[in-house]
């Protein structure tokens, strides 16, 4: 198994309807990539940063996942919005 963690901090000019809209894009991807086992998102209403945590079964499926048309879609709109991103992969 797979956890797969993106934080980003948000760019100070990011709404809080960008946030739920990023949010709710991020989570509509769970009905529409199969090999997306488990996600959560958290926004720290405090600092502005956005979290995601998510599982896959393998190293192959998180590959799946991140190469998606739906997944690149979000990214897409992710970051104009975002001031970067750190990314810890690891196995479970």
């Amino acid at each position: 198994m797979i956890k797969h963690i993106v934080v980003w901090p948000m760019k100070e000019e990011t709404t809080a309807e960008q946030k739920a809209e990023i949010k709710a894009r991020l989570e509509g991807l769970t009905q529409i990539i199969p090999e997306l086992k488990v996600m959560e998102i958290g926004i720290d209403d405090g600092s502005g940063t956005m979290s995601l945590t998510s599982e896959f079964s393998s190293q192959e499926d998180l590959d799946i996942y991140q190469a998606h048309l739906a997944h690149q879609d979000v990214v897409a709109f992710v970051k104009p919005l975002v001031v970067g991103r750190a990314v810890c992969d690891y196995e479970i």
